[in-house]
């Protein structure tokens, strides 16, 4: 009795552990449990048959009978040997696991890119010191603001309407990050139509995960836009948000038209601006806004080169943190 006992514990214990502790319904445990159960059975069954019907019973079903109890009972006793071995070597299985598991926790994972998010609005200086950036580390670059430009060149091309979110998003999966061309991008018609498809919810998911891909890209990418530090890359290890006064980036935009001979006029630079920080600030889906770890620059007194040494300052720190 003490042996069936001790055996049907045996078998007993790390089945309730496959089958309540790793929800396992009908593992290998489960097996060897149920199988000594029915050998537990047909013994018990088997010898009550004997005793109380072996005047009756032909000799051989006795015979039969006789020679089957006397497996079943021999193998009862297998049955708890095969569990102990097959739980002592899971047991040293999970235990080899954990260790490597821990020793490959323990080891820092290789970087394998870098991701530097620079917010701001329109005409503060973000694009021209992201490229620069870019430049000097020899990183990947994306103006996402030409994304949306994109979507909308592509819809004005095939001249289809403007307001379709269904058409507009899957313009926005096919877009190629790689080729943008900011030179036929940066038509003030195709700023007005990106104003329009920007702010639908579709665009705006499928735009992000591409640009989202881009920022993996080794061995460093370099995004400026509107939501880059707060919506596309959170996690990036450095968010610069860079700004000015809307009269100085009015300044510099109607100065960069005079230079490449167009006309403008400067007050209603201003008031365009100002027009635009409204909008891209007050919008539900990912306004602009600093992210809380981003680091102000405020480029109001500063020309590019100075600009670029108060980041670059920033990045250093943070790509020495990433190679300790």
């Amino acid at each position: 009795m003490f042996f069936l006992l001790t055996s049907f514990v045996v078998v007993a214990v790390p089945y309730a552990i496959e089958r309540f502790g790793l929800r396992v319904r009908f593992g290998l445990f489960a097996l060897l449990f149920w199988l000594f159960v029915f050998q537990f059975v047909l013994i018990f069954a088997i010898d009550s048959l004997l005793q109380n019907l072996a005047t009756v019973l032909p000799g051989w079903l006795e015979s039969i009978l006789t020679t089957l109890g006397g497996f079943a009972f021999v193998s009862i006793g297998i049955t708890p040997v095969i569990t102990l071995v097959l739980a002592a070597a899971y047991l040293l299985f999970a235990l080899g696991q954990w260790l490597f598991d821990r020793d490959e926790k323990d080891q820092p994972t290789p970087q394998t890119h870098f991701t530097i998010a620079i917010d701001g609005p329109a005409a503060s200086g973000k694009g021209t010191l992201a490229r620069r950036i870019a430049e000097a580390y020899g990183y990947h670059h994306l103006d996402t603001g030409l994304t949306y430009r994109a979507v909308a060149k592509a819809l004005m091309d095939q001249n289809m309407p403007l307001d379709d979110e269904f058409l507009a998003e899957k313009a926005a999966r096919s877009v190629d990050l790689s080729k943008l061309d900011r030179t036929v991008l940066s038509a003030h018609d195709v700023g007005e139509a990106a104003s329009r498809v920007a702010v639908m919810p579709a665009v705006r998911r499928a735009l992000v995960a591409a640009q989202q891909g881009f920022a993996t890209r080794p061995p460093g990418a370099v995004l400026d836009g509107r939501d880059i530090g707060t919506v596309v890359c959170p996690d990036a290890p450095v968010k610069l948000y860079i700004t000015a006064s809307p009269e100085a980036r009015a300044r510099r935009r109607y100065e960069e038209i005079k230079s490449n001979g167009g006309g403008a006029n400067y007050e209603e630079i201003l008031q365009d601006l100002t027009r635009r920080d409204a909008r891209d600030m007050g919008r539900t889906d990912s306004p602009l806004k600093p992210a809380a770890d981003a680091h102000l620059l405020d480029t109001t007194e500063m020309d590019i080169e100075t600009a670029f040494l108060n980041a670059k300052t920033l990045i250093d720190q943070a790509l020495a943190k990433n190679t300790h």
